[in-house]
């Protein structure tokens, strides 16, 4: 399965939000030191609400898909908390370019392992799957043959 327009925006788009407040902070606000959540996460969840009521169909093909992908937007405006405790952000007081580009690298990690990784490990089972089948290495089992283990496993349970 093929990475979807959608989901390569989305996230670019979660990747780079951690680095608008981020560039503010560094170019208008030098008394600060320390990016903290608290001046990430309003910014990261109001933009993904925006994202989420602008193109609600858009963000996938049925209701249960829409509110999957707004239910992740909504845990991807948390992630700059676990960061922040889970890293030593805290401690890079004054380098504030590093906590940027920390936060937008927890974001790109958190992202792919939400989303891209499972998708990228399905198919690469189903394919190495297909090659055992194929080669001959492995028997691919007809209907008939699991309902007759059912059945038979049924009836071994009935006997007990």
């Amino acid at each position: 399965m093929k990475t979807g327009r959608s989901e390569i925006l989305l996230g670019v788009m979660q990747v780079l939000l951690p680095a608008v407040p981020g560039l503010y902070v560094i170019l208008f606000r030098p008394d600060v030191d320390v990016l903290t959540p608290g001046q990430l996460i309003p910014w990261i969840l109001s933009i993904n609400l925006l994202f989420i009521l602008l193109f609600w169909r858009r963000i996938g093909w049925s209701r249960r898909e829409r509110r999957g992908t707004a239910a992740l937007l909504l845990l991807f405006a948390c992630l700059p908390w676990l960061e922040f405790h889970m890293l030593p952000l805290g401690d890079m007081a004054g380098r504030l370019w590093m906590q940027t580009g920390s936060y937008c690298l927890g974001q790109a990690v958190g992202y792919t392992a939400i989303v891209l990784a499972p998708g990228w490990v399905g198919s690469q089972r189903q394919r190495r799957y297909e090659e055992r089948v194929l080669s001959g290495r492995e028997k691919f089992e007809s209907r008939r043959e699991v309902m007759e283990q059912r059945a038979k496993a049924e009836e071994a349970c009935k006997r007990k």
